[in-house]
């Protein structure tokens, strides 16, 4: 059996007290006496270790440990095997064994009790050189429970006899855990630790008194009762939306987690600049608060924009289920009679379009979601040229408050066979308001009748891709997206025929623009991938209503 491996610090501590007692012994005595004390300080080491490794906590009251999926650089999952191993030791302890593929929010047990779930944390390192032949592999593992204490650390090293380091990571990996092994566990609920909880408001307020104000009063869009759409990162929730002073309370009518009571505020929404989208002030689960945003999808569905346990942003539904969507409670929303894309230039707020988009307008506004949320801005025209179908518009709202910088450049250079995608919003009326993808190549550097102010591109567009920024495979804007081949035109059918104009004619009617600030060449993006890319690039293409 392998001695146990203790702290050198420790180790030296207890070797000094060791020979200050040999020392005051006899000879015949320490002789004597040296096996009774070696047997001694090996048990009082392996109970101090115990002991030491445990932090003096128990563990008996925690029923669940969560062990997060170990990824790797180059996208492989647990190279060496080691969360496995740790995994089915704590699993043949007895515990309950959660995973990113198990989420622990879905677990009913857990949500009415999360002080019972531990976190465990895997540290692994070498310091292995081929050149001399010498090194050493670790492995650390802490348990920490929700109040980010740590109840149980421990670590195991070897040396890299033959440098195989995923047998050498299990030896590791299996010393670390000889400690956890010999630790009597039994779950016992009464000692979980306790969890108290952030104070959150608490009203009067029933279901009853809530429908009785509902029915009673003329209501704003967001009043109303409202119940979550389930998903893994939400939890079930019934609440009530009423005004209160400038302000609107969501109010617990029902929730499956035991620790929000009927009557708890669950949230306040506040009005912004845009109707149906409100700044949102939201208890999560644990009943800490998050900023947040709130849109009125319709007349029946808000949508709240929350983090999921990864840290992600989704999307949690809540569907009004009183008054009924058949009620004449609705507010009016202005339509638009056409709409495209356009795409930043400036971080002042200029935006690039077709001219065809806002020709005849009468009003123009621009829909910008990024990060943050969804927002509608006043805009003006500044350049039009009708016949390279180009426009210049600035947005003109206080409420804009300009952007950090723009994260791509324009070009003038596009080849035949070169990558390209588009972002755009078409046919939003039909295919949503969210932004679209489509990519394809450079077919041709001319457009209808050799139209040398055009490129043909494969990636295909439709009505509202117009004014749209075509861009290379780095990420670099060389054209707008503009139209495609009519099959009732030319008389034939014809398939996956699209035009962009150039980026040149573009860069042309911008610096007619008295003191243009400079249009950088390059792009930010450029060694992401595709799919990176799109992330930062869709948030500076927009929506362009046209009234």
């Amino acid at each position: 059996m392998r001695p146990i491996r203790l702290n050198l610090d420790r180790l030296v501590s207890w070797y000094g007290i060791y020979i200050q007692v040999i020392a005051n012994l006899s000879r015949q005595t320490r002789i004597n006496n040296f096996r009774q004390m070696k047997t001694n300080i090996s048990t009082l080491i392996a109970a101090l270790l115990l002991t030491f490794s445990v932090f003096g906590q128990s563990l008996d009251g925690y029923k669940y440990i969560y062990v997060p999926t170990m990824k790797y650089q180059n996208g492989e999952v647990d190279i060496w095997g080691i969360a496995e191993t740790v995994k089915n030791t704590f699993s043949e302890k007895g515990f309950i064994i959660l995973t990113d593929e198990v989420n622990p929010s879905s677990e009913s047990d857990i949500k009415n009790n999360p002080g019972s779930v531990l976190e465990c944390f895997i540290n692994h390192s070498n310091t292995i050189s081929i050149t001399v032949l010498s090194g050493s592999n670790n492995v650390k593992i802490t348990l920490k429970n929700f109040l980010n204490e740590i109840v149980y650390k421990s670590e195991g090293d070897c040396g890299a006899a033959d440098y195989r380091l995923a047998k050498e990571f299990q030896k590791c990996t299996k010393r670390a855990l000889e400690n956890f092994q010999a630790i009597n566990y039994s779950f016992d609920q009464t000692k979980t630790p306790e969890i108290k909880f952030p104070e959150v408001e608490m009203t009067k307020e029933n279901e009853e008194s809530i429908k009785s104000y509902l029915t009673l009063n003329k209501l704003d869009p967001i009043e109303g009762i409202y119940k979550s759409y389930q998903n893994n990162d939400l939890s079930y929730y019934k609440i009530g939306i009423i005004k209160s002073n400038d302000k609107y309370k969501a109010i617990i009518l029902e929730s499956e987690i035991k620790h929000w009571k009927l009557g708890q505020v669950k949230a306040y929404f506040e009005h912004s600049s845009m109707n149906g989208f409100y700044s949102t002030k939201w208890y999560m689960g644990n009943k800490t608060s998050v900023e947040t945003f709130a849109n009125m999808d319709n007349d029946a569905l808000l949508t709240i924009e929350l983090k999921n346990q990864n840290g992600e942003k989704s999307q949690s539904k809540f569907i009004k289920m009183f008054p009924s969507a058949s009620s004449n409670i609705t507010y009016k929303k202005e339509t638009s009679k056409s709409s495209g894309s356009g795409f930043f230039l400036s971080s002042s707020g200029i935006i690039a379009t077709n001219a065809h988009v806002i020709s005849g307008a009468s009003k123009i506004e621009v829909v910008v979601s990024n990060e943050i949320g969804t927002f509608t801005y006043k805009t003006k025209i500044l350049l039009s040229d009708n016949k390279n179908d180009v426009a210049l518009l600035q947005i003109d709202d206080s409420t804009f408050k300009g952007l950090s910088s723009i994260p791509y450049g324009l070009s003038e250079k596009g080849e035949v066979g070169e990558k390209v995608f588009t972002i755009g919003y078409p046919l939003n009326d039909v295919m949503g308001t969210n932004y679209k993808l489509t990519d394809g190549i450079i077919s041709s550097k001319s457009g209808i009748e050799d139209d040398i102010r055009y490129y043909q591109i494969s990636a295909p567009i439709q009505p509202g891709n117009s004014g749209g920024p075509l861009f290379n495979k780095d990420g670099t804007v060389i054209g707008i997206t503009s139209s495609k081949l009519n099959s009732k035109a030319v008389g034939t059918d014809v398939q996956n025929v699209n035009y962009a104009i150039k980026a040149s004619y573009l860069l042309n009617l911008y610096n007619m623009l008295p003191n243009p600030a400079k249009i950088e060449t390059t792009s930010q993006v450029a060694n992401k991938q595709l799919q990176d890319q799109v992330k930062v690039l869709k948030n500076y293409v927009c929506l362009i209503k046209v009234y």
